[in-house]
């Protein structure tokens, strides 16, 4: 007797992940009333003249490296205070704002209310995703114009790409509300461009160029924060912010170079992703004399940062270059 193939299995799958997914937000939903909120708080983290009481059963569980703090025979077993002189507050603030709500507030990416993505895999999916890059497949193949070296004009976010980090309701009726979202100040910053801020009257250009070097500074920042507490969603997420930002902005960004020294001076070296990155946008860009000129004192500085944008713009297939003064 022939057997016929059933959708039963993949049905039941489908109503598993369904089910999973919805109780891995709602968990969130409930762990984050307890965010900044003392009541049943057991732990204490000091940070540079900020305190922050916690939860053990949220930041232990989460950190490996509170749990072995909290959990050994230093003082920090018993008086449940642990110190953190050498963090910033602020970046801390937002490390432990994904422990308890999967996500974390920059004032750029709309959380929605809900977790991110990084936040519903399970460890393994996490460490999968870490491995490979972010980015569309073509950022590994060669732009089919030639860009013009006075001219960028950043690659526009697809629609349907924009909110990836934050699964949509599932009766998909509901329309994502505009205010704050990435796309409206994503697309205002490619609109403007360094001239143009420096023309704003009543500080408004300083406060868009903060808000530029701040969408790529948090982001990295909290990777590097995330990697030291071994916390890996929150490095996928952080990671995935800051190539975000960087395509839209590093090119309009005069101290991207001071981005890309931070990068090779705080993440290992056995941790290419993010230099990976840097990379991959200055290579595709390295025939403009602009460009150069811009990040050669961070490719000196850095011998392998220039290998890896060499490397990969003659993978693009880009003739040699010429060094200026030869």
């Amino acid at each position: 007797m022939a057997h016929t193939s059933s959708s039963t299995g993949s049905e039941y799958r489908h109503d598993h992940d369904a089910v999973a997914e919805q109780c891995a937000t709602s968990i969130h939903a409930s762990i984050s009333t307890l965010l900044w909120n003392e009541k049943f708080s057991d732990m204490t983290i000091l940070c540079n003249g900020r305190e922050f009481n916690v939860h053990r059963a949220i930041v232990c569980t989460q950190c490996v490296f509170f749990d072995r703090a909290l959990n050994s025979n230093f003082k920090e077993a018993t008086s449940g205070v642990v110190d953190l002189p050498d963090d910033d507050p602020d970046v801390l603030e937002c490390f432990l704002e994904f422990l308890y709500t999967g996500a974390y507030s920059d004032g750029v990416n709309n959380t929605w209310g809900k977790p991110s993505a990084a936040a519903k895999m399970n460890p393994q999916e996490v460490q999968e995703s870490l491995k490979t890059l972010p980015g569309p497949a073509q950022f590994l193949t060669r732009p089919t114009e030639e860009e013009d070296d006075n001219l960028f004009k950043a690659s526009k976010v697809k629609e349907d790409e924009v909110d990836e980090e934050y699964e949509e309701d599932e009766d998909g009726d509901e329309e994502l509300p505009d205010a704050d979202g990435p796309v409206e100040l994503s697309q205002e910053m490619e609109e403007l461009s360094m001239e143009a801020l420096s023309m704003l009257e009543n500080g408004e250009g300083l406060r868009r160029l903060a808000e530029m070097r701040d969408d790529m500074t948090l982001p990295l920042r909290l990777y590097v924060m995330a990697d030291k507490y071994d916390v890996p969603a929150l490095r996928l997420l952080a990671r995935e912010r800051f190539y975000r930002a960087a395509e839209l902005v590093w090119e309009q960004a005069d101290d991207f170079p001071d981005i890309v020294d931070e990068i090779y001076l705080c993440t290992r070296e056995t941790d290419q992703a993010m230099r990976e990155i840097v990379c991959r946008l200055v290579g595709t860009r390295i025939q403009s004399d602009r460009v150069r000129h811009k990040m050669r004192a961070v490719m000196e500085k850095h011998g392998e940062f220039a290998v890896g944008v060499m490397e990969y713009s003659l993978h693009l297939g880009y003739p040699q270059i010429r060094v200026e003064g030869s």
